[in-house]
């Protein structure tokens, strides 16, 4: 493909690229409440819809799977290469100074929820593809741009994908991840932890916080009986007074679960502003050990691999009213390793603090070697496009690469950009630009293998 050609052709359509971002962004789309045709809610339902006007106005062949996902394709060949993204978002959380779906244009960033995570990368999907498309560029296979809708979830989506599209790609990408792809993804684990609690008198009524699982919650409120403002100080907690006694709000900094380190866990906030009242709550110790060791080592399981580095846990989603304890833990284990191996480890702090593993879901870790040949022909398109010599690497989180087989992921953003789960959520408008050259390099390279 001619570089000069793409390049003019990516300046030609920036202003439409931005028109069509905004308006992806703007969609609402977190997970709701289902309603005909729109499994995951109205506002996902709106934004795939934008992804499948996008595809039937630039020519591709469009197909919807009842809400659930859509895709895309262009180009001929009895064999087939994907890109898989998706347009769902995690709730919008607290602390932004942007209008979260406005996708306002500040200093050259585009600011949204959904901006990096992965509303960019799919629409700089269908643009490389249309790039490809209209330039003309010779390809030996097929090209579909497949998006789904329940990515931060449970990946119903793609189950139902699946389950009603028989065809699978020969290699593909997942652009939701970092430049110049990554190889390797841990397990992901949610370990549902319950403990039924007598309150044994004590004045704490309630406590709970977090959103999703996957998200380090920033915001937990707690409802003590007490008559007296209680004596609890320390940095983002706040108090009011409430019915029967007095709320304590605990801020913390929202992170994505895979690297909680980056945020602030308003759960061990919360109970480390409690502690000075000597509470009879005798769980909260334990609860408190666990959260604040983000590499397992509370609950037993810290784990580590070469390939993948060390274990992390995240305590995403507390509920304690007053009858029963109720964790959440996010854990991403090495590549290495299994479910089966943690539970193991984890048995013996079960034991030993009365709490019990209620269920845990599981999405099993993927391992690419660096010497497959699809994945040595994305990482030569994009030094060769980029002149980054940056090696592929391994991550703690997942994405869509982990459904077929040949999949790995890629870069869905640059430097700047980011923010992913966290406030002020934001895509730069030449990032935008820059990966939409660097996918229909790295899709081209696919195609003609």
């Amino acid at each position: 493909m001619d570089r000069e050609l793409l390049l003019n052709w990516i300046e030609q359509h920036t202003d439409e690229m931005i028109a069509d971002f905004q308006r992806l962004l703007r969609a609402q789309s977190v997970k709701s409440d289902p309603v005909p045709n729109a499994p995951f809610g109205q506002g996902v339902r709106e934004a795939l819809d934008v992804v499948i006007d996008l595809g039937n106005r630039d020519g591709f062949r469009v197909k919807d799977f009842d809400g659930y996902a859509a895709h895309l394709e262009t180009g001929e060949g009895a064999e087939m290469i994907a890109t898989l993204s998706h347009v769902d978002v995690v709730p919008v959380g607290n602390n932004w100074t942007m209008d979260p779906f406005g996708a306002e244009i500040k200093d050259g960033y585009i600011y949204a929820r959904g901006a990096t995570d992965d509303k960019g990368a799919t629409l700089a999907s269908i643009y490389a593809v249309r790039a490809l498309k209209e330039l003309g560029v010779p390809l030996k296979r097929r090209i579909r741009v497949i998006v789904g809708c329940d990515e931060e979830s449970g990946w119903d989506c793609m189950a139902y994908y699946l389950k009603h599209e028989p065809e699978r790609p020969v290699c593909g990408v997942s652009p939701d991840a970092g430049f110049p792809l990554v190889y390797g993804e841990k397990g992901i684990s949610n370990l549902f932890i319950e403990k039924s609690a007598n309150s044994n008198g004590s004045p704490l009524k309630s406590m709970s916080g977090g959103e999703r699982h996957n998200m380090v919650p920033d915001r937990v409120e707690a409802i003590l009986s007490v008559s007296e403002k209680p004596a609890i100080t320390g940095e983002g907690i706040e108090l009011e007074q409430a019915a029967g006694g007095w709320k304590v709000i605990a801020h913390g900094k929202s992170a994505h679960g895979s690297t909680p380190s980056e945020g602030v866990n308003a759960v061990t906030r919360m109970i480390e502003a409690l502690q000075p009242l000597n509470l009879p709550d005798s769980w909260m110790d334990d609860v408190l050990k666990w959260g604040s060791h983000l590499d397992g080592s509370g609950l037993g399981i810290a784990h580590r691999d070469e390939q993948s580095g060390a274990l992390t846990s995240n305590l995403g989603i507390f509920n304690y009213d007053g009858n029963r304890v109720q964790c959440v833990f996010n854990i991403r284990y090495p590549v290495t390793w299994s479910l089966d191996a943690l539970k193991e480890k984890l048995e013996p702090e079960m034991k030993r603090s009365g709490f019990h593993l209620a269920r845990a879901t599981h999405t099993p870790p993927l391992y690419v070697p660096l010497d497959t040949p699809f994945v040595q022909a994305l990482i030569n398109a994009y030094r060769e496009e980029t002149g980054d010599m940056t090696e592929p690497g391994t991550m703690g989180g997942g994405t869509y690469a982990r459904v077929m087989p040949n999949l790995v992921a890629i870069g869905a953003g640059f430097k700047g950009d980011g923010n992913a789960h966290e406030p002020d959520e934001r895509m730069s408008i030449e990032s935008m630009k820059k990966m939409i050259r660097v996918y229909a390099r790295m899709f081209e390279a696919m195609a003609n293998l």
